[in-house]
């Protein structure tokens, strides 16, 4: 994710509205997000406030929000003059700066030149004024490579004397004062840092009247310059998509949970056409040939990485707007949107594939999943009860297993079960996980039931839809034959699904690895019914 940080509202306001961005309530620091656009990455602007420490607490505060890259944006001293006022002698690194207004539109306002520069390193100008080493850290110069390279030097106190400044200027063309602190915690955090600075004044006697009058124009002119290299950045950083990146994005790791109920469809479904007679697996009667059993969970991992991808694609603007999200592959620029579409292809091939080859039913019912796994994440722009629509899509994979194992859709009592554990256990989970977004979602108008019940009575639902969860396995194990490895594995499932309820727990590790301890052990009901 790439986050912009700025020392004060004045000088962010023009990149607020450029950007687009959106006000984050109840941050620590006054935040914006601001959404991908026309092929520009999403991200966050902070104002941290003047001076070191408090620059140093923004970039910390972007890196813990999941910036990448930091981008200080602001403006400086020069510390160096000459020439006519107007016109482009600041000079820096042998390289002319970049000049505006242009000459005709200078006015008397203006009483030094201005100046739009990157920076390649930034110094300590408080060890440099005490005669002391200072080595300079260096800035990346992947953006805006129309504009001069310069050397800043950071300060506690502003500059407006000629004796400080010439002493300055001996190892740096210009002067802020947050500079240092930030590539600081940038370099000991290891994030990327750019800096684009803008001269509003000469750092001499009449710098805090020069400031005052220049601080509107630097800042606005800034903000154009920022919005236009934002969508190089971006191009940048899009580059390439590794096996790393695809996992990420889809959440494979989150497939293996849903694998057990798969087998445990699949299962149901082979006694429901053999009995006991089938394959034997490890000793276990009853079970599809290995054949089915892969093309099954071929079918269900492509299935949910292709769900998972359009998740991911439908929701990029809304999870750029929201702090937990912003730095997932999509809004963060990380990944581009064909290499997403590229993602979400691939499992529905995958998908559709194991659907041909385990058989003309399979096949004609592939829709069945495949359009609310699709279009599921839609769901809450629109209804309080999206929850639901993951907890279908979930259901649907023991159903789907079950007849790709016994080739019809004639379902046992069994599976029926299962799909209602299945229903039940993800949408109970799904409201849980969405109570660390209730503030997010308020802002950006999606809709769930912490949303519209409060944490307190979302969590009460929740609570309602394991019970009915659980009394669905109870049944499962009963109609299966029982055993006690089966109410042993009923027992973790019901100590996962307690844990799931504790809010002592945070909502993510309830969510994830906690929910899916619930399913697998939840699977494992029927998995070794009669052992």
């Amino acid at each position: 994710m790439i986050g912009l940080l700025l020392a004060t509202k004045m000088e962010a306001r023009p990149l607020v509205a450029k950007l687009g961005a959106v006000e984050v309530a109840g941050e620590a620091m006054p935040t914006w997000r601001f959404a991908p656009a026309e092929g520009r990455p999403g991200g966050v602007i902070v104002v941290s406030g003047m001076g070191r420490d408090a620059a140093a607490r923004g970039a910390e505060h972007l890196i813990d929000a999941g910036a990448d890259v930091v981008i200080n944006v602001g403006i400086c001293g020069a510390l160096r003059e000459g020439g006519k006022r107007g016109q482009a002698t600041f000079s820096a690194n042998h390289h002319e700066a970049r000049r505006f207004p242009d000459s005709e539109e200078v006015s008397e306002k203006v009483a030094c030149p201005l100046f739009l520069m990157r920076i390649s390193s930034v110094v300590d100008g408080d060890a440099v004024l005490a005669g002391k080493p200072a080595a300079g850290l260096p800035c990346g110069l992947s953006a805006w490579p129309g504009l001069p390279t310069c050397r800043l030097a950071s300060v506690s106190e502003p500059v407006f004397d000629d004796q400080r400044r010439g002493k300055l200027a001996e190892v740096a063309d210009v002067v802020d004062m947050e500079g240092f602190a930030v590539a600081r915690t940038c370099r000991r955090r290891g994030a990327t840092l750019l800096m684009l600075k803008g001269v509003t004044d000469l750092a001499n006697h009449s710098g805090k009247r020069d400031i005052i009058r220049n601080i509107e124009e630097v800042s606005a002119r800034l903000a154009d310059v920022v919005a236009e290299g934002l969508a190089t950045l971006g191009d940048a950083r899009k580059r390439g998509v590794s096996a790393g990146k695809v996992m990420s994005f889809a959440k494979i790791e989150h497939s293996l949970f849903s694998l057990p109920l798969l087998l445990a469809g699949a299962k149901l479904g082979s006694e429901a056409k053999t009995g006991a007679a089938g394959a034997t697996i490890g000793g276990l009667a009853g079970w599809p040939e290995l054949r089915t059993l892969g093309l099954i969970a071929m079918a269900g991992v492509g299935a949910r990485t292709m769900g998972m991808a359009m998740n991911r694609i439908f929701d990029r603007k809304l999870d750029a707007l929201n702090p937990r999200t912003a730095g997932r592959e999509l809004p963060s620029g990380r990944m581009s949107l064909a290499a997403g579409l590229g993602v979400a292809a691939g499992g529905l091939g995958a998908y559709l594939l194991a659907c041909w080859m385990l058989g003309p039913v399979c096949l004609a019912l592939s829709a069945v999943p495949a359009v609310p796994l699709i279009t599921y994440s839609l769901l809450k722009r629109f209804t309080n009860l999206c929850h639901f629509g993951i907890g279908l899509c979930l259901a649907l994979a023991p159903l789907g297993a079950y007849v790709a194992a016994s080739g019809t859709v004639s379902m046992s009592q069994s599976v029926w079960l299962l799909a209602l554990f299945t229903f039940c256990w993800m949408s109970g989970f799904d409201i849980i996980y969405a109570l660390q977004d209730m503030e997010s979602d308020r802002q950006t108008g999606v809709r769930s039931l912490p949303v519209s019940l409060g944490a307190g009575r979302a969590s009460a639902v929740a609570a309602g839809v394991h019970v009915v969860a659980l009394a669905a396995l109870a049944l499962l194990w009963r109609s299966t034959g029982g055993g006690w490895l089966s109410a042993a594995a009923g027992c973790v499932a019901v100590a996962a699904f307690v844990l799931g309820h504790l809010p002592s727990i945070p909502a993510a590790k309830r969510f994830f690895p906690i929910s899916a301890i619930a399913s697998v052990a939840g699977a494992g009901v029927p998995l070794i019914a009669g052992l």
